[in-house]
């Protein structure tokens, strides 16, 4: 079982990156820790804003849950638990504590990540990722393509079924809507 830490800003569109993980590491068990970085509070009358809350309290959404426990549902045999952790500093010391701590064996931090300030207080955990000693994933394998046997397509001439008449113009459509989701996907691999 691994130990996987993925940076996150708490936007549905950041379990992508749970996704692909499990995806790229299919065949392993994973323990998924979404991670962000809050500078410490310089005053004492920062400390009593919080109240006893997480930092991220408000920021972690309805939305937000759903996608964690969609990509967990999707992944049942890969993705053990999925969990939220988040560390006050911005040093390598204090996120090498954090990674002995929770005991980290890999960071998800691809070429394409942009770190994006959700908080007031919120760090950029790049450079302590970089700093860290601890092996990063840059990039995802490929997801492997089922080759897919095309049929000879019937020609598109009107015929009748069940009260309902296709004609040429209505299966043009079908192709278009078909087309497209099929580019939807392949940009998403």
């Amino acid at each position: 079982m691994r130990n996987v830490l993925i940076p996150t800003d708490f936007s549905v569109a950041s379990i992508e990156l749970v996704d692909k993980t499990a995806q790229s590491l299919e065949g392993e068990s994973l323990n998924i820790i979404l991670f962000h970085a809050f500078e410490i509070p310089f005053f004492v009358s920062d400390l009593y804003d919080l109240k006893g809350k997480l930092p991220y309290a408000e920021l972690v959404t309805e939305p937000f849950r759903n996608a964690c426990k969609r990509v967990k549902l999707q992944h049942p045999k890969a993705i053990r638990s999925i969990v939220i952790r988040h560390q006050y500093g911005n040093t390598a010391a204090v996120f090498r504590n954090f990674v002995d701590a929770n005991d980290i064996d890999l960071i998800i931090c691809p070429d394409f990540y942009v770190y994006q300030a959700v908080h007031t207080g919120s760090v950029n955990p790049v450079p302590m990722f970089q700093k860290g000693g601890i092996p990063m994933m840059k990039e995802f394998k490929p997801k492997r393509k089922v080759a897919e046997e095309t049929a000879p397509q019937p020609e598109a001439t009107e015929f009748r079924m069940e009260e309902n008449t296709y004609t040429k113009e209505r299966n043009y459509a079908v192709k278009e809507e078909h087309s497209l989701s099929l580019h939807i996907r392949q940009n998403t691999v």
